[in-house]
């Protein structure tokens, strides 16, 4: 059972991960087209 530290923790850690990779897509589009 994961206690409501660690969800909320994964949880951050897993939105932190989505704005970063959606951030660097895109980055990479406005840049040049790949």
């Amino acid at each position: 059972m994961v206690t409501e530290i660690g969800f909320v923790s994964l949880l951050v850690a897993a939105l932190g991960a989505l704005a970063g990779g959606f951030g660097y897509l895109a980055v990479r589009i406005s840049r040049g087209r790949w």
